[in-house]
């Protein structure tokens, strides 16, 4: 199976966004610098690193942008795409620590130091002189007219800005107090302490750098409110991510044998919890009723303890070079996510795909979308093996909902109002530093 094409997959992005950029007056064309944790990918393994490569994609084709990344040792580049259309492409690579016990304990015990300092693990573990300074040289050499910085981790490069002017904008995929553990495979009392003293310094931490920009982007409205606790003064924008919407939906009924579908990130450690939950909980009761049954559970880098629940009708795949046969094969796409924040990638994708979901409202959680409209939304195992029945025992009705999830998709999902939001937020800082006289 081949990888798919980074070009193609970009094709309705950049339809859309030309169509726009047709009827941009240059002076509304913008320098925009980006500040980025992870390479952007489309086929990066994080979902939040995949829509931000989306998102930049689409400003690039209608501003002048320069990206600066952080890379790991067994992560790609950026896509190719992004060195033909921007302006700048730079990477610093990240500190290799090494899979050896005493590396491990070197790294993990340099990340727990820092929780009395206080500062964050993630934040710790992303430090790096290096990439300060090529930050501080390229915003005095190309001197953006804004900078965005993507994940709040990115935040602690925000001195590195003081030479220019440019409004900052910075985007929080996931509030501090919602995010998943950073430390894995720690006991379970050890990691419950540890995280909930991480917590604590990203609640000082947070706030701080909210302070220091001109915007802060969430994706949902309870990301929002758990923000504005902070009672910064900096305004919180709300603006949903879009995804590239495919030319022609799936099959909306899935092929022989009926199967579900679950796909996650598993260094995320929410995916884990709910993978684990849909195998041992609420799979065991379809089965009752659908004894051929199967699951599917896809995804990067899954664990000893969901690797071992592989059997004749539950398959973990791990990694997968294209998710489109899943999808296609799958009755139904099913998310029972009840932990962590943020948007969910992969459910945006499953609904402009055309399939049928079935997901907690957490995992539905900054989509304007109806139960038993676009999608069935349900919290409890029961509730949720109860929806999956309905919809397994009923063609008829399993079609219905995947031909309106694929509608509004279409009319929702698109990258042209994530796009303009941002352009418009753009638009009133800029206004807003010129009126007070360029300072940022």
């Amino acid at each position: 199976m081949d990888m798919p094409s980074t070009r193609l997959s970009l094709r309705p992005l950049i339809r859309s966004t030309g169509r726009m950029l047709n009827t941009m007056d240059s002076q509304d064309k913008r320098r925009v610098l980006v500040l980025l944790p992870f390479p952007p990918r489309l086929d990066a393994i994080h979902g939040g690193a995949r829509v931000t490569a989306q998102l930049i994609a689409g400003l690039a084709s209608q501003h002048t942008v320069a990206i600066l990344y952080r890379r790991g040792f067994e992560e790609q580049p950026a896509e190719p795409f992004f060195y033909e259309r921007c302006d700048l492409v730079d990477e610093i690579a990240r500190d290799w620590t090494g899979r050896s016990p005493g590396q491990r304990l070197i790294r993990n015990t340099r990340l727990l130091m820092s929780l009395f300092k206080p500062r964050p693990m993630w934040v710790t573990d992303w430090a790096n002189e290096r990439f300060l300074e090529r930050v501080r040289t390229v915003a005095q050499q190309w001197q953006p007219e804004i900078v965005q910085l993507d994940h709040q981790v990115m935040g602690q490069y925000l001195p590195a800005l003081s030479a220019v002017q440019a409004p900052r904008v910075l985007t929080i995929h996931e509030p501090g107090e919602r995010m998943a553990p950073f430390l894995k495979g720690l006991p379970l009392e050890v990691a419950r302490l540890i995280h909930r003293l991480d917590r604590s310094t990203w609640q000082r931490f947070e706030p701080r750098i909210i302070r220091k920009v001109q915007a802060v982007v969430t994706f949902t409205d309870q990301d929002k409110k758990a923000l504005e606790v902070y009672r910064t003064p900096t305004p919180i924008w709300k603006i949903p991510f879009g995804t590239t919407i495919p030319e022609d939906p799936l099959n909306p009924l899935g092929l022989p044998p009926l199967c579900l579908l679950f796909v996650g990130n598993f260094i995320h450690s929410p995916n884990i919890d709910a993978a684990i939950r849909l195998a041992h909980r609420i799979f065991p009761s379809l089965q009752k009723h659908f004894p051929e049954l199967e699951l599917y559970i896809v995804g990067d880098q899954p664990p000893p303890e969901l690797k071992q629940i592989t059997n004749n009708h539950i398959v973990v795949t791990g990694r997968v070079p294209d998710l489109d046969p899943y999808l296609d094969r799958a009755a139904l796409f099913v998310a029972p996510i009840r932990k962590g924040g943020g948007m969910r990638v992969k459910v945006l994708q499953a609904l402009a795909a055309g399939k049928a979901v079935v997901a907690s409202h957490l995992a539905a959680e900054g989509l304007d979308v109806t139960d038993g409209d676009q999608i069935s939304i349900a919290d409890s195992d029961q509730e949720l093996a109860e929806r999956m029945v309905q919809l397994l025992a009923n063609p008829a009705e399993r079609a219905a909902q995947a031909q309106r999830a694929r509608a509004w998709a279409c009319a929702n999902l698109g990258w042209e109002k994530s796009i303009a939001a941002y352009e418009g937020l753009y638009s009133n800082l800029i206004a807003e530093s010129h009126c007070s006289g360029g300072s940022a």
